[in-house]
């Protein structure tokens, strides 16, 4: 197994594991909600339905702007860790998040690193 698809489905199961966990909980499983259900899950879901189709092709770019993504849902996951009645749903997200962040980092760490190798081989080769 390659080490980029492990690291690409580390991303994979964190931004898909956040999008479902959002709809779950905002849609039938919170116990208690301050705005609209629909308004938070559009405002929770939406920005990271951008970058799915991307982490699942594997482009490096979607990775390097998810990587920033990833902080303000881990945040978030920190903030209703404090809370007593959605505190499940805190570490949920904020596990779902570090897995988006880390498998989107190391992906492009790897990815840059063999892309410099290639080019040393290339240029040596010439």
């Amino acid at each position: 197994m390659d080490i980029t698809t492990l690291w690409r489905a580390l991303a994979a199961i964190g931004i898909l594991g956040l999008v479902i966990l959002i709809v779950l909980w905002n849609g039938w499983l919170s116990p208690v909600q301050q705005i609209p259900r629909s308004i938070e899950i559009a405002i929770l879901v939406i920005p990271l339905l951008f970058f799915v189709r991307g982490i699942l092709h594997g482009q490096r770019n979607t990775f390097i702007a998810v990587t920033l993504l990833s902080f303000p849902y881990a945040l978030l996951g920190i903030w209703y860790i404090y809370s007593v009645q959605e505190a499940i749903y805190g570490y949920l997200m904020l596990l779902a998040s570090l897995f988006l962040f880390f498998g989107s980092l190391l992906n492009v760490w790897v990815m840059d690193k063999r892309d410099k190798q290639r080019v040393i081989k290339t240029r040596s080769t010439k």
